[in-house]
């Protein structure tokens, strides 16, 4: 997971400062495999909007707490190779897996969010580990959809669901 601070005055173009194309481009399984994970340019517009959001949610949480990133942009084959789903959000910018140890539980960042009135598409629980949080394409509204995964068997459940 990533968690550190980027220096803002380099590695943003309205992105936000914490929140630039390296860290949310970053994958140790694309390094690791030899896999190119860059963001084409016609997908950055959803990738700055996701840095925003990231920025936006951040600044709610306490001083000490930060937000960190396991995944964000994926290109199609790292999107493949860590088993994520076709039509995943990542693939297009739009979306991160987040925590905030120093906040909480997956469970409690994920009702801070909703909570917030932030305009997000998907915030997902998974597997208790983790924030799924993505935003919706440029011309469609904020579906504000809350969901919960605990299993492959069980699937995808409606809303935020503590475990």
């Amino acid at each position: 997971m990533t968690c550190k601070m980027l220096n803002p005055d380099v590695d943003h173009d309205d992105f936000h400062p914490a929140f630039g194309e390296a860290i949310l481009c970053h994958s140790d399984t694309a390094k690791r495999c030899g896999l190119d994970n860059v963001c084409p340019a016609p997908l950055k517009d959803n990738l700055r909007r996701l840095s925003r959001l990231l920025g936006q949610i951040e600044s709610m949480l306490p001083d000490s707490a930060r937000l960190c990133i396991s995944s964000g942009f994926r290109s199609t084959a790292l999107n493949e190779k860590v088993g994520g789903v076709e039509n995943s959000q990542h693939t297009l910018g739009q979306a991160a897996d987040i925590a905030c140890p120093a906040y909480g539980t997956p469970y409690s960042l994920a009702c801070a969010i909703r909570d917030s009135g932030l305009e997000f598409d998907q915030l997902i629980i998974e597997f208790n580990r983790w924030v799924h949080v993505s935003v919706p394409s440029a011309e469609q509204p904020a579906r504000r959809q809350c969901l919960s995964i605990f299993n492959a068997d069980e699937g995808y459940l409606e809303g935020l669901i503590e475990r």
